[in-house]
């Protein structure tokens, strides 16, 4: 997770400085994802669905009616061309355009004449657990929506295109406006799933620091704390977003759907101040951790004072009985050797004993 963070984080210091000499509205693709554009198209309506594949964005806007509602999901976003004619049919700013080319653009939502423009972060894990974070763009138009994403692939819409092709909870005849909610809604949700993963980490991790600390979970706090990190700047932005779509006062809004969007809202908040609640654990574990790894450290060395204790006089009486006089009378006593022994082994039986009734063991 913080590896993929930390190339990101590379890949933007890159993305902007070769942004720098170009003049603003400029259309260029900086993401790392290369793949050629592919589109799918779903057409729906009160008793009508239709999904297909098509081969440029000029033959997926024709698609679009005043009869049915459309969603246009465009894979991919290095073809600035095909851009080009989203934003002539749209009638979107090249400045606005260049925003959802920004792969690194933080959330953002602009309120048009005629449309809705969102940029969102979709993030969810991959088929081999690895944290992803995708651009998505959606435009929110009349009868349609066109959707963004960075290359073709896994995304967290699935559900959603279920529920549209068997028309659960009559989705077919709710307005296009529902299907923008219901975008969103897929996106937020998934937030909620991040966020489990996340404090199941936080869990065992503290669970592991109690009960055997060692030197490499630091590494394992830092990564999180990135990641948390990460997560902040991605998802708090969104809470405006939502506060903007549940207040909004657009033709393309009904107030039908305003209480979906205040639901959603109500969602992203309860999703920030748990990423709050999981920061500021996650900088308390690493004090915990230094308090544990320093109480270990303690115990140690408790120990092997304890054991320098008990052999002091061991080592006292096996150093008078090592000095070379030719007088001492117990050297010349037959039971002399295992009577020292026996004493030395009842000495340190004595003070193990000692030390366990004060506690010391």
């Amino acid at each position: 997770m913080a590896k993929n963070i930390s190339q990101k984080r590379k890949r933007r210091k890159l993305n902007r400085i070769n942004k720098m000499e170009l003049p603003p509205g400029t259309l260029l693709y900086f993401g790392e994802k290369e793949k050629s554009v592919d589109i799918d198209v779903i057409s729906y309506g009160d008793s009508f669905f239709h999904s297909e594949k098509v081969n440029s964005v000029k033959e997926a806007l024709r698609l679009i009616s005043a009869e049915n509602r459309t969603w246009i999901n465009i894979n991919g976003l290095n073809n600035i061309e095909e851009i080009k004619q989203v934003g002539e049919f749209t009638k979107l700013h090249n400045l606005l355009l260049e925003d959802i080319l920004d792969t690194e653009h933080l959330p953002k939502s602009e309120v048009l004449e005629n449309n809705l423009l969102i940029i969102i972060k979709m993030i969810y894990f991959g088929k081999q657990e690895q944290f992803i974070s995708e651009h998505l763009a959606l435009i929110l138009g009349r009868n349609y929506v066109i959707s963004f994403q960075e290359a073709e692939g896994e995304d967290v819409f699935e559900p959603l295109r279920r529920r549209l092709s068997m028309n659960i909870n009559n989705i077919h005849k709710k307005g296009i406006d529902y299907l923008l909610f219901g975008l969103l809604d897929a996106v937020i949700d998934n937030y909620f799933v991040i966020l489990d993963k996340i404090g199941g980490k936080i869990e065992d991790i503290e669970d592991e620091i109690i009960n055997n600390p060692d030197e490499g979970m630091i590494m394992e706090i830092q990564n999180l704390k990135k990641s948390a990190i990460f997560l902040q700047k991605s998802i708090v932005p969104v809470r405006e977003i939502t506060s903007k779509l549940e207040k909004v006062n657009h033709f393309l809004i009904t107030n039908d759907t305003k209480h979906y969007f205040r639901d959603l809202h109500d969602h992203i908040i309860q999703i920030v101040e748990t990423l709050g609640t999981y920061r500021d654990i996650l900088w308390g574990l690493t004090d915990t951790y230094m308090g544990a790894m320093s109480n270990k450290m303690n115990n140690i060395m408790r120990l092997l004072t304890l054991i320098s204790t008990i052999f002091i006089p061991l080592t006292f009486i096996v150093g008078v009985y090592g000095m070379n006089f030719d007088f001492m009378p117990e050297l010349q006593y037959k039971w002399a050797y295992p009577i020292v022994w026996g004493i030395m082994i009842l000495i340190s039986i004595l003070m193990v004993l000692y030390f366990k009734r004060k506690k010391w063991l």
